[in-house]
Parts: structure tokens; C-alpha cells; sequence
């Protein structure tokens, strides 16, 4: 790479990383009302800095840019593609769904969201992690604790029954076909790299 070529990639991984803990802090901040959201936005603008100084370090400063408009980077999804090519990836398949997320999140989202993606929130956390590391040697838990890598995930009641009464029908609808889409992608999956299933348990001990 040229000098300024390191010096932009550099600036990118450093903004990348700061990205990434704000996404951490929102989401494990159980008092504010849009952590989903807020989680969702940082993370994939993360995601999309890392991939970029990756695909500038292999193939250059011009490859960040669209051909036909230079003055336009091009888009996460389109960085995701240039650097995993796999599309059956289940890296990839679950940046693709929290991209779908982040879209949904523009027009409605409710805090039922947080539950039906903790999973794949969990583990798009920690295959960043790993990217960083891999891509450009750095641990992002070395600056952060790592019990704040493992997110704080308020687990409700999310049966049919409980969503049809909370929300208008049209609405309840739609929250259990994505549950019920995102349970069957995690099965097919098996991945952890895809999702992570999160389990809480309470135990009342004299102590």
C-alpha cells in the first residue's frame, strides 16, 4: 500500500472500532428506549469501515469507490460481497440480516426486535471481533472489557398469545413470521458464526 493509503485505512479501522463500542454501550443500556436501532447503526457503519480497509489494503484506494461516481464509496452490502464472496457464508448471512434490520428500523421497530435478533447480534459481536483481529491485528477487548462483549438481553415473554395482544394484528403477524423465519435460519445454519443462542438463568440461593 501507498502512505496514504496505510494513513486512510488506518483512520478507517480507528473510527471502526470507536463505532463498534458505541453499538456496545447503546445495546447495553437497558434504560434507553432505541438500543436496537442504535445497536444496528453503529454496528453496521463498524462493519462497513473494517471491510473498506480491508478492500483497500487488498485491491487499493480506488476500490473503495463506485467506477461510474468517484466521489461515492461504495455500500456496506456491496463491501460485504467484495470481501466475503461466499454467499453461503454464515458470516455473511448474518450481516445480510442485520443489514435487513437496519433498513426495517427507518420506518418501525419495537423492543420485540431485540429478542428475535439477540442471537444474531451476539454473534455478529464476536465475528467482528475476530475480522478486526484477523484483518488488522488488533483486539478490540483490549480496550474494552470482555464481559461487555457479551450483551445484556431483557428476555420477555414472546409467545404468539403474549405478541397478539400487545400489538394490532397486522402488526402481531408480522413479529412471529420473523420469528419464526429467523428460528428456522438459525436451525438450518448451525452456525455460530451465523447465531448464538443466549440463555439466562435465575437461581434464588440463601447468599
Amino acid at each position: 500500500m501507498t502512505q496514504n493509503e496505510r494513513k486512510l485505512a488506518k483512520q478507517l479501522l480507528d473510527k471502526s472500532r470507536e463505532a463498534f463500542v458505541m453499538g456496545l454501550e447503546v445495546f447495553n443500556k437497558p434504560t434507553l428506549r432505541y438500543r436496537v436501532e442504535g445497536f444496528v447503526f453503529f454496528m453496521c457503519n463498524a462493519w462497513e469501515l473494517l471491510l473498506k480497509a480491508e478492500i483497500i489494503k487488498r485491491f487499493g484506494m480506488d476500490s473503495i469507490y463506485y467506477k461510474d461516481n468517484i466521489d461515492r464509496t461504495i455500500s456496506l452490502s456491496d463491501a460485504i460481497r467484495r470481501i466475503f464472496t461466499n454467499d453461503k457464508d454464515p458470516l455473511r448471512k448474518n450481516l445480510e440480516k442485520i443489514i435487513e434490520l437496519r433498513n426495517t428500523s427507518t420506518h418501525f421497530i419495537t423492543e420485540e426486535y431485540g429478542i428475535i435478533y439477540a442471537p444474531l447480534f451476539q454473534a455478529c459481536v464476536l465475528n467482528y471481533r475476530n475480522k478486526m483481529f484477523e484483518f488488522a491485528e488488533v483486539d478490540v477487548a483490549e480496550s474494552i472489557p470482555d464481559n461487555f462483549l457479551t450483551l445484556s438481553i431483557n428476555i420477555g415473554d414472546f409467545s404468539d398469545e403474549s405478541i397478539k395482544v400487545k400489538y394490532d394484528s397486522e402488526l402481531a403477524k408480522k413479529l412471529i413470521n420473523r420469528r419464526n423465519d429467523l428460528a428456522l435460519l438459525e436451525k438450518e445454519a448451525d452456525n455460530p458464526k451465523f447465531s448464538i443462542s443466549i440463555r439466562q438463568d435465575i437461581y434464588i440461593t440463601k447468599n
